[in-house]
């Protein structure tokens, strides 16, 4: 990046600017002359300010943040749920909603991340059952199937819910309930 580079980005980020508006402005800018730079750039250039002791993140939005992972040539395991059975390896007979017993598991959260809920909603008859979570934890989730289900053990064959980390327990809730689990394509 040139001096004239570098002074209009420090500008525009003492202005609150982001650097994605950034970015784009220089792209739209008619006083702007000379080459434009990516808003990754432009936070690789303030994580180095900061290194040399510099101040720039403090404009950030939420300042002083994470530096992002690379996005290229990792992969990323965080919130990978074990053991995880396609919604593709499903007994057929659940899309057509010919049998009573097979669940659809899905959570709602409250407004400011304030409380949880856990909903199960049987396919055919669309009884549906809901429970308080106190925490929205794998556990919690888990225990709280459990009890909603029980009284209708018998008549539990598939559990399908999203990839949500609040599932990542489904073998314990699918071994106590009998019943399979599986997980819609994400």
């Amino acid at each position: 990046m040139t001096d004239k580079t570098i002074k209009y980005l420090e500008d525009k980020l003492e202005e609150d600017f982001s650097p994605e508006q950034i970015a784009e402005r220089m792209k739209l800018d008619p006083h702007w002359k000379g080459p434009t730079v990516s808003h990754e750039r432009i936070y690789r250039h303030i994580w180095q300010d900061k290194a040399a002791g510099g101040k720039l993140y403090k404009h950030l939005r939420i300042a002083g943040h994470k530096k992002k992972r690379k996005r290229y040539r990792s992969k990323d395991s965080r919130g990978k749920i074990p053991n995880r059975v396609g919604i593709e390896h499903r007994p057929k007979i659940v899309e057509t909603k010919k049998r009573i017993g097979d669940w659809e598991a899905d959570t709602i959260i409250g407004k400011n991340h304030k409380g949880a809920m856990v909903t199960l909603v049987e396919r055919k008859s669309k009884l549906t059952a809901i429970g308080k979570l106190a925490r929205n934890t794998a556990e919690a989730v888990q225990e709280q199937i459990v009890r909603l289900l029980d009284p209708h053990k018998s008549r539990v064959y598939t559990i399908t819910a999203d990839n949500g980390r609040e599932f990542a327990n489904h073998e314990t809730f699918a071994k106590k309930l009998k019943a399979d689990v599986y997980f819609a394509r994400p």
